[in-house]
């Protein structure tokens, strides 16, 4: 569950940030500004929904705008997922830099990638740069689809994330019926390299497929969101293929108009919803390959880390905030310890976690559930 981080020890003093050269031998632990947080929607039901004092409570941490943001969907399941993705990036920045959740600003990129616009706030200052030193790159990511909101973050390589959640393949064909899983990759014939569509075919049953047709996806989707390109790049450019580390989780390479972009890392894991114990949430060991096509709540999350050259920010405005932008410059050791250094899981947090520690009575008070 997030909490706050100690401050950093090393002063900025206005200097660019630099990436260590020296991997260590043992492999450290995860950096505290690398996150990985999930929220499973289908396990919060705030009284009387969007009209409670629960979720009016939570509204209210947000500024005015995003409210208005947040409101603006149909679906009671859209406005969670939507509130509950901006206090994520807010709790991920208040932990990070050590500010008052209220004081974090956030901005879009022009291809709507949100960032920290840390050098915009009011209370920007020796300390709070001290906090970031060691988080140079300091960025984050968020998605949201089917039963989960998540987020990651990363303290110098780019980060994307995509969550994929099933019954993608639903949408009624022609006849009346479900597509097959041969129908959809005709009709995404411009977005799937043949490579990829061989890969998906390769599998045995339309369920396997189908998973397999998610993974590639998330992955394409992932790939867009880090480089804040949004709908400026066409997906049929980027061809994955997959290296199975265990039954829920693959790692990924991408070429890119043929050729391959070996500064970026991929990693995509099969998760489960609310009809499963969670304990196949980061977990290798857990399963079945017969559970897991049966499972119509298994959804897949992607995450991707990669250079800050391959960003696209048109307005500068992101690009700003980096103290270390020629991360990822040169393929080498050095960035080949930032880009493979280790990850958590990603963890099942309560929509109490996402409280600042100063409103956690008030919270309660309003009917929420907070550890």
């Amino acid at each position: 569950a997030p909490s706050p981080r100690p401050r950093a020890e090393e002063d900025a003093g206005g200097a660019m940030a630099s990436i260590p050269r020296d991997a260590p031998a043992n492999p450290p632990a995860p950096h505290p500004a690398c996150l990985r947080w999930a929220v499973n929607i289908s396990r919060w039901h705030p009284s009387d929904d969007h009209d409670g004092p629960e979720f009016r409570f939570l509204l209210a941490l947000l500024p005015e705008h995003e409210r208005e943001e947040c409101l603006r969907f149909r679906f009671m399941d859209d406005k969670k997922r939507a509130l509950l993705s901006r206090l994520m990036q807010r709790a991920a920045c208040a932990r990070v830099a050590d500010v008052p959740h209220a004081d974090v600003l956030l901005r879009r990129t022009k291809g709507k990638k949100p960032f920290f616009a840390w050098t915009e706030m009011p209370l920007f200052d020796a300390d709070l740069a001290a906090d970031l030193a060691a988080a140079p790159n300091f960025n984050f990511n968020v998605s949201h689809e089917g039963e989960f909101v998540v987020l990651a973050s990363e303290p110098v390589a780019i980060v994307g994330v995509d969550v994929a959640a099933p019954g993608q393949l639903r949408n009624r064909n022609r006849k009346g019926g479900a597509p097959s899983v041969e129908e959809t990759l005709e009709s995404f014939r411009e977005t799937l390299s043949v490579s990829e569509r061989n890969a998906i075919r390769a599998f045995q049953t339309e369920a396997e497929k189908e998973d397999a047709f998610r993974r590639h996806w998330s992955c394409k989707e992932a790939l867009v969101k880090a480089m804040g390109v949004g709908l400026g790049m066409e997906l049929g450019r980027a061809s994955f293929s997959f290296k199975k580390q265990h039954e829920h989780a693959y790692d990924a390479v991408v070429e890119v108009d043929g050729e391959p972009k070996t500064k970026w890392r991929f990693r995509t894991e099969r998760v489960f919803g609310s009809s499963d114990a969670f304990g196949c949430f980061g977990d290798a060991t857990s399963g079945s390959n017969e559970r897991e096509y049966q499972n119509e709540n298994a959804h897949w999350i992607t995450t991707a880390r990669g250079p800050t050259e391959d960003v696209t920010d048109a307005f500068g405005a992101f690009i700003s905030t980096w103290r270390a932008p020629d991360a990822g410059r040169e393929d080498d050791a050095t960035w080949r310890a930032v880009v493979d250094a280790p990850a958590p899981p990603y963890s099942l947090i309560e929509v109490g976690d996402l409280v600042p520690r100063e409103c956690i009575d008030a919270f309660r008070r309003a009917g929420g559930e907070a550890r």
